[in-house]
């Protein structure tokens, strides 16, 4: 019989008894030795008591690795959508989901530019002084002496003088024009016409000439009485003139003006040689004849500042 055992070979068999891996006569005969023995019976209970501690445990890690996954899966998702949700493509297809919204957005902006450059249009419309208006009037009136307000030349300013070749070419052998001109404070021509201009037809051509050419000359600008360069408008006299000697007087004349300016004085006495006695006299030495043209053709135009207008 097992209870005939000793305490000793009951206690290598509890764990075996405990898992039910003894035979059924040995169980009853154990059973019957644990109730007899209280040391031995002290032993099953420890046994018994770490096996249910072993299932206990055994039971909470199989359910947090059962839940773990779950969670761990949870999170990601989470993850994923909050990216999604941040990400610029979500926010245009949030956006384009109300069109009103976004045309509304359009229309105001439109609307915004629109009345910006109303505005600044309108802004530089009345800052702009039209030249025929009460303002233009005024502000050109209250400056004499600009470009836009020429003064007239009067004897108490500094007359404007060619500083260019003021010589203009003309087709004509006498020739006067009186032009009225306009010379700007930076000295050019601004405007010219023609005095009484009574001319036949045929002469308008060389006239568009003379006024072609006379555009093209640098004036220094008049001075007012402060000194300051002013705009002016003057009387402008372009003259063309020919002069020609004649044979018998004339020409004489000219020749002999010539003779005074350009001959040679005489060298002096020319000395008497020793041998020569009496026989030779001092005689002065001759003139040289200078070379006089047959006639003398002056056709200098010129340029004139005349009186104010």
């Amino acid at each position: 019989m097992m209870h005939e055992h000793s305490c000793t070979d009951v206690r290598e068999r509890l764990e075996a008894f405990y898992d039910g891996e003894v035979p059924f006569p040995e169980r009853l005969a154990i059973q019957n030795h644990l109730t007899e023995c209280v040391a031995c019976s002290l032993e099953a209970q420890e046994i018994t008591a770490l096996g249910s501690t072993l299932r206990v445990m055994a039971a909470e890690v199989s359910e947090h690795a059962a839940v773990a996954p779950l969670r761990l899966t949870a999170q990601v998702v989470e993850q994923l959508g909050v990216e999604q949700q941040l990400s610029v493509r979500s926010q245009v297809v949030a956006l384009f989901q109300d069109m009103h919204l976004v045309w509304a957005g359009i229309g105001a902006t439109v609307a915004t530019l629109i009345c910006v450059a109303g505005s600044a249009s309108v802004r530089h419309a009345a800052n702009q002084e039209r030249p025929d208006s009460l303002a233009g009037v005024i502000s050109l009136l209250a400056n004499p002496g600009s470009n836009e307000n020429p003064v007239r030349l009067n004897y108490d300013m500094v007359a404007p003088r060619a500083v260019t070749d003021p010589s203009i070419e003309m087709s004509e052998e006498d020739a006067e024009y009186a032009l009225s001109a306009v010379v700007s404070r930076e000295g050019r021509v601004q405007g010219i016409e023609v005095i009484n201009d009574a001319q036949p037809l045929g002469k308008r051509a060389v006239i568009n000439a003379m006024l072609n050419e006379a555009y093209r000359v640098q004036f220094s600008p008049a001075q007012a009485r402060t000194g300051d360069a002013v705009a002016v408008s003057m009387v402008w006299l372009v003259a063309s003139t020919t002069v020609k000697g004649r044979h018998d007087d004339g020409l004489g004349m000219l020749r002999q003006a010539l003779r005074l300016r350009n001959g040679p004085q005489p060298i002096g006495p020319v000395p008497v040689p020793e041998d020569a006695g009496g026989r030779l006299k001092p005689t002065a030495a001759p003139l040289m004849k200078p070379l006089v043209p047959d006639a003398f053709d002056a056709h200098a135009p010129t340029a004139l500042a005349g009186g104010g207008l």
